[in-house]
């Protein structure tokens, strides 16, 4: 205890020393008039007037420096402004940008699904018609029925339904996403709507694939197939023209490719399109109703001359008088005697199809008269190089001569394969 007394006794009497050697009682000498007064400062008051000096001082260089420095935070505060706009500048921009990109998939999504509605509304057949079996047990009624289940393609009321299933999406809960989480789920929405139609599209190309096999099959008998249907429907004669809109261009809208299925469906459903417009002059009908076969085509023994010879037609007899009727709707190019054929109809139905009737005693239509299926255009005889009363009927296509009984026996299948259930005169 007395050690800790001597040391404060000790630290006054230093602090008494440092006053009265720094700060020692002054006084200040006054003269005025003659007179002179004198002032006392004590330590205690210089000491106050010193720590206030200090004080102001201080004060001074803190207010000072502030102000020096005050130039470097607003700088730095300038830079933080200047970077945050331009962080701005490019969110905005990216948004944009992304909006842009969305419109844009969104209206080719919405082409590519208008194609699809079209390809559904315009389909040119319901079911095609499956070929005659080969097989020895069935009847030729039954060679003749179609397989509906195995090519039907699906009634426009129930693709549209299938289109609101395929195209709905579920509504997003806006409120809990923030911008860039309404744009990605936008998009992958997009994307994912984009596979379902090409899903679609690919099962619409194997049907119609299906179809354009079946064509093929059907008209194997006649030395016709799908190809030759189109080149002569496409031959640089044919009178077309109209205004120029642009076609679908399924562009790709998340990969350079995924376009591709639509045009190759396009492509095929546009091959399907013109081989059932062609076959709309398919000679589907029979020249007579009443007759049986006498003469086939082929190879026989000439009639007139007993030797080998060929014949280019089928030879139907029946009663002298027999209507003969126009086996497809056209128009007649020829209407008189040609020798051998005697009294002859030419008719041309279009697209590379033409037929002609021969040997008949009385012709009922004139050159350029426009005729329809079924339509009587004269009556079985016997005129020209014949020996006995019958029609020599003759099948052309593409400039050449066919087969006239593939042609009759297949009409039933070529009338499914245009939707049509017409009489064809079987």
């Amino acid at each position: 205890m007395t050690t800790k007394l001597t040391k404060i006794a000790r630290f006054f009497a230093q602090l008494e020393q440092w006053r009265g050697t720094y700060f020692p009682e002054r006084q200040l000498f006054l003269r005025s008039q003659g007179r002179v007064r004198f002032l006392t400062i004590h330590s205690y008051t210089q000491i106050a007037m010193a720590s206030g000096v200090l004080v102001a001082v201080g004060w001074g260089m803190v207010t000072s420096y502030a102000y020096l420095s005050r130039d470097h935070v607003i700088e730095g505060k300038n830079k933080t402004i200047s970077t945050m706009s331009s962080q701005y500048q490019t969110l905005s921009s990216d948004f944009s940008a992304l909006e842009l990109e969305v419109e844009r998939r969104a209206q080719l999504l919405e082409e590519r699904q208008q194609f699809l509605e079209d390809i559904v509304k315009t389909d040119p057949v319901d079911s095609v018609a499956q070929p005659a079996s080969q097989s020895e047990s069935e009847t030729p009624e039954s060679k003749m029925e179609v397989d509906a289940n195995a090519t039907a393609a699906p009634t426009p009321e129930q693709t549209s339904s299938l289109l609101d299933r395929l195209f709905a999406s579920a509504p997003v809960n806006a409120a809990s996403l923030t911008t860039v989480d309404r744009r990605v789920t936008l998009l992958n929405r997009l994307r994912d709507m984009e596979q379902r139609q090409r899903s679609l599209a690919a099962l619409m190309m194997e049907g119609v694939q299906k179809k354009l096999v079946t064509v093929d099959t059907i008209l194997a008998p006649t030395k016709i197939n799908a190809d030759d249907l189109i080149r002569k429907i496409s031959s640089p004669g044919i009178a077309i023209g109209g205004p120029y809109v642009p076609d679908y261009s399924f562009e790709g809208i998340f990969e350079a490719t995924d376009g591709s299925p639509f045009f190759n469906l396009k492509e095929n459903s546009d091959r399907l399109k013109m081989v059932t417009n062609a076959l709309n002059s398919y000679p589907y009908g029979k020249p007579a109703d009443k007759y049986y076969i006498s003469s086939r085509f082929g190879s026989r023994i000439d009639p007139i001359k007993k030797v080998r010879a060929r014949h280019y037609a089928l030879d139907l007899s029946g009663w002298p008088g027999e209507p003969i009727k126009a086996t497809a709707p056209g128009k007649v190019v020829k209407s008189r005697s040609i020798w051998p054929y005697g009294n002859m109809v030419e008719i041309d139905h279009g697209n590379g199809f033409r037929t002609r009737y021969g040997h008949m005693r009385k012709l009922n239509v004139k050159k350029n008269e426009e005729v329809k299926l079924g339509q009587q255009i004269g009556e079985m005889g016997s005129t020209g190089r014949v020996t006995g009363t019958h029609v020599h009927y003759e099948v052309w296509f593409d400039g050449k001569v066919r087969d006239p009984m593939p042609f009759i026996k297949a009409a039933a299948n070529v009338l499914k394969i245009q939707g049509r259930h017409e009489k064809t005169y079987e």
